[in-house]
Formats: structure tokens, sequence, C-alpha cells
């Protein structure tokens, strides 16, 4: 009997392998009992190896899956596998979700650092953009090749360059840069200019020559008289040239198309009376023009220096719309020097409005922009974003901190028709050295 059921065993026991599996030789496993036990498992039926069990001398798969600390037999032929199993899942199953926490940090900080590329890249385009636009400003407002004249018997060389002038030297000042602006007397500068060039262009009420010293900062705003008796070329109708007159330049205007050609014009006016200095840059507003800019900036403080229309004298204002306009133009006709009287209230208001558009420039950069861009249905003129980024930047790293405002001197009279106002030369050409050259010690 003892025999049979050994054959028997020895023919259907494999491992799972193949191999035949010997249950009269295996070593037998120790179960966990206490540490000096002898006792060992001789049934085969209670072994377990690798999820199998031998019942009725047949290996059978167990269903289980957790497993008891099992020892084989054959080392070559038998994994052994114990209850850490279960620890090793669960640890690589947290080993899995950290390294999922992982990967999501390191989304989000791919996110950050690509937001934040983005950022630095538009601060960097915004800092070039703004780079070039000063350095082609600096070259659009200033001249290299100059020509500037004196009066007759005042020694100049290198057309201009140097000036003796009573025994010293003088040396033009190519750090300043002038811009032309003009007050139009008409609602609308496209208003009946339907060719090219047309005498009816409107005229130069106000003409003011704002020079600005980038070296140091100075502003020096030139108050003409729009009677001042100058040369101003003529042009026909059709535009042909018809040579020059000594005429009032408020007049020079109206030899245009109202815009570009007539402000070219008066540009042309401006330099003779001023010994032919570089004025590269021209800003013209037409009447509804003033209002709007003047609201831009939030209005405008003035003290009224004299009596008129709305206006008393030594009374305060916070002039807004319609305001400035009447402020800045109303002018009794019937005195001969009315335009003088009007000239001292536009003085007052204009140093106002620089004064406060400064202080608001230091405050934000993009003001003048602002500005120019209010003004731009109103205009003419040949200011660019590049000319006034330049000037913007000059404004708040220049140390401009105020204005110094001059007037034109000279003696006005009535003439065969209207008024003429006479530059006193003598007067005004120091005062010209003063703004446009250095003094070489």
């Amino acid at each position: 009997m003892s025999q049979q059921n050994e054959s028997s065993t020895e023919t259907v026991t494999e491992n799972i392998n193949g191999a035949k599996l010997d249950p009269n030789t295996p070593e037998i496993l120790e179960s966990k009992r206490e540490k000096n036990s002898k006792d060992h498992v001789s049934d085969p039926s209670r072994l377990d190896i690798e999820g199998y069990i031998f019942k009725d001398s047949k290996l059978i798969k167990k269903k289980k899956k957790v497993y008891t600390d099992v020892y084989g037999v054959d080392s070559d032929s038998i994994v052994v596998k114990s209850n850490t199993t279960n620890h090793y899942k669960k640890h690589r199953s947290k080993s899995h979700h950290h390294h999922s926490k992982h990967r999501k940090m390191k989304t989000w900080k791919k996110v950050l650092l690509s937001i934040g590329c983005t950022l630095l890249g538009l601060v960097i385009l915004a800092v070039g953009t703004v780079a070039y636009l000063i350095y082609q400003g600096g070259n659009e407002l200033f001249n290299t090749d100059i020509h500037v004249t004196a009066p007759q018997g005042i020694e100049t060389e290198e057309n201009g360059k140097y000036v003796i002038y009573n025994g010293e030297t003088y040396k033009f000042n190519d750090k300043v840069t002038n811009v032309l602006c003009m007050g139009i007397d008409k609602r609308n500068l496209d208003e009946d200019n339907n060719s090219k060039v047309k005498a009816s262009g409107g005229q130069a009420d106000v003409l003011m020559l704002v020079s600005i010293d980038t070296s140091n900062g100075k502003i020096t705003l030139f108050n003409i008289s729009r009677d001042a008796m100058v040369d101003v070329t003529m042009y026909s109708a059709g535009g042909a040239y018809a040579g020059t007159e000594k005429q009032q330049i408020c007049l020079s205007y109206a030899y245009g198309d109202g815009k570009e050609s007539s402000c070219e014009n008066t540009v042309n006016s401006v330099q003779r009376l001023f010994y032919n200095i570089p004025i590269n840059t021209y800003f013209s507003l037409d009447l509804d023009g003033i209002a709007a800019l003047n609201d831009s900036i939030g209005g405008v403080d003035v003290v009224s220096p004299e009596t008129i229309g709305d206006f008393v004298e030594g009374q305060s204002y916070h002039l807004v719309g319609q305001q400035a306009e009447s402020f800045v133009r109303t002018r009794d006709t019937s005195k001969v020097d009315s335009n003088n009287m009007r000239m001292q209230r536009q003085k007052v208001y204009i140093q106002s409005f620089m004064d406060t558009v400064l202080q608001q420039t230091k405050k934000d950069l993009t003001t003048p922009l602002d500005l120019f861009n209010a003004s731009a249905p109103y205009s003419c003129t040949n200011l660019n974003p590049s000319k006034v980024t330049y000037l913007a930047q000059q404004a708040v790293l220049g140390g401009m901190n105020g204005i110094d405002m001059l007037s034109v001197p000279g003696q006005v009279k009535m003439g065969s028709k209207y008024a003429e106002f006479n530059v006193s030369e003598a007067e005004f050409y120091q005062m010209f050295l003063s703004i446009y050259y250095t003094k070489i010690e």
C-alpha cells in the first residue's frame, strides 16, 4: 500500500516548471512555531509551493494571492514569495502616487515659467521699442548741417557755427531742438481747401517757437507777434511761386493748402526771423483743438492779467472747454496793441499748460503721447511717436523743471491797413545768442 502510494505520487507530482518532485526527499518546511521546535511538516497536502498545494498527490493552484512565509525545497526551480509582497505592492503604489504629484508640480512650474518668460519678453520688447523710438527721435530732431546767419556787421565762421560779437566768441549749441507751434484761426484745417495750394488756408494767430536744450533740460518759449513784419514767400492760387514780400508773419500760413504746405511756409518765415536756425518740427492746431487739448489734462488754472470779456484782472480761473479758447483768443480790435495784450494772456495760459504737462509727464511718461493722440483730429504736424517719446524722455530724465517764456521784442504801429510789429533787432539778437549760443571762455 505504501509502495503504491509512492509510485502514484511519483508519476503525477510536478512543479510549475515541469520538473518532477519526489515527495519522499524534500526538505520539509518549518512552520512558525517556537524557536527550538523540531517538528516538521510530513504531509505533502499541507505543502505550499509557489501558489500550489498538494491535494490527492496533485499540485493544485491556490486561488488566494496572498502568501504566508514559505521556504522551497529546490531553490533552482521554486520561486519563493512571502507576505512582504503586499508591502511591496503598497510601497510601489505610494511611490507611483508620489511620482504623479511630482509630475504635477513640474507642470505648474512649467506653466509659471512660461508666463514669466512671456512677461519678460514683453518687457524687453517694450523697452527695446522705447529705446528705438528715443534713438530715432534724436536723429530726426537735430540737424548736423547748419547755416545760421547774423545781423549785418557781425562776423560768423563755419556757416554760423561760431559768432564773434562785441569781441567775444560764441559757439552754436547743436543740442537745442526747435518746435514751431501755430494756432490757426479756422475750425477745420481741411475746410475750403480742395486744391493742393490756395491762398485761403487761414492765418496763424498764435506763433510760439519752443526751444529745448537737451543738454541741460532748459525749455524756452518765444512768443512771436502775429503782426511781426518779415519776408513772406507768396504763392498763387494754383501754387506757383510769386516771390517774397514783407508782410505780417501770420499771413505765411494763408499761402498754402491749409495744412502741410502752409505749415512749411510759416516755418520758412520764422526761420528768416530767427537767423535761419534749424526748425525740424511743426505743429498747427485749429480752434476746436484748444478745448480738446485743454480738457485732456484736466483743465488749466490761470490768473487773468487784464479785464476783458468774461475775465477780470487778478481773478483766478480753472479753464475748461470753450473757456480756454475765449481766454487765449479774445481781443479788442479797436486798439492797436490789442494783440500784445492778448499775447500776455496767451503767455499766462501756455505757462500753466506746459507746467501741468511736465508734472504729469514725470508721473506718467505716456502723457505726451496722450496729448499727441488727443490733438490728432484738430492738428497738422510732422511730430511722430519717435519725436514725442524722445522729448518725453528728456522731460523726465533731463531735469526739465520749468519753462522760460520770452517775447520777441519790438514796437507795434498802425500801417497802411493793418497793425505792424517791427522787431528791435539789436535787443532780439542778444536774446537770440543767449539761447542758441554758448560763449567760449
